[in-house]
């Protein structure tokens, strides 16, 4: 069951998914009072390691800003059946999301190079005026599992369609994401004119 079908563009290389209230508690916890927070983590492995595994923030860039939207399905049903299997380039292994607030964002990854606090605690009264780089969805209290599915041309529609599948499963913990592989190492381009053949 799909929850939503989304569309966003990209003024900065990347996106970023979270809820606002669990990531505000954690930046006030750590006393984390910069507005660059992607700059910040980055500096900061160990926390910028310990901000994903606590599931307040899912990273995925480096990603191309287009000319175009890209398609973003938030979806329940983990068989991806939406976008046909030879459409997927790729399944992520499950990052943590820990959802305290009752919705999650997904924006640019703007979102974390200058963090607003104000803007994003109170994105629901404002979402009608933003910018159509960040949207929100509403989502129940508790621990995620989520993994993240590239596609490129669903045939339905036309094959420039591509974007991200967002497969929500709630979980009693979250699960343990492995920092083997730093994220900037990932491949998550999906648009065929930038997607380097691997």
């Amino acid at each position: 069951m799909v929850i939503k079908k989304l569309k966003l563009m990209l003024y900065a290389p990347g996106l970023v998914i979270f809820d606002p209230l669990t990531l505000n508690n954690f930046l006030e916890k750590n006393n984390i009072s910069r507005n660059d927070l992607l700059g910040f983590f980055s500096e900061n492995e160990k926390i910028g390691q310990e901000v994903i595994s606590k599931g307040c923030i899912i990273p995925i860039y480096e990603i191309p800003e287009l000319d175009d939207h890209y398609q973003i399905l938030i979806n329940s049903n983990q068989d991806n059946s939406l976008i046909p299997k030879e459409n997927h380039i790729f399944t992520t292994n499950p990052f943590p999301l820990h959802v305290t607030s009752g919705n999650i964002i997904i924006s640019d990854i703007s979102a974390i190079i200058d963090w607003d606090k104000n803007y994003y605690l109170n994105y629901e009264e404002i979402k009608d005026e933003s910018y159509d780089n960040c949207n929100s969805v509403q989502m129940s209290k508790n621990y995620y599992s989520v993994r993240i599915t590239g596609y490129c041309g669903n045939n339905l529609k036309s094959n420039k369609e591509f974007g991200y599948i967002l497969n929500f499963s709630a979980t009693e913990k979250l699960p343990h994401f492995d920092f083997t592989k730093s994220i900037d190492e990932y491949n998550f381009v999906v648009d065929p004119e930038n997607r380097m053949i691997e």
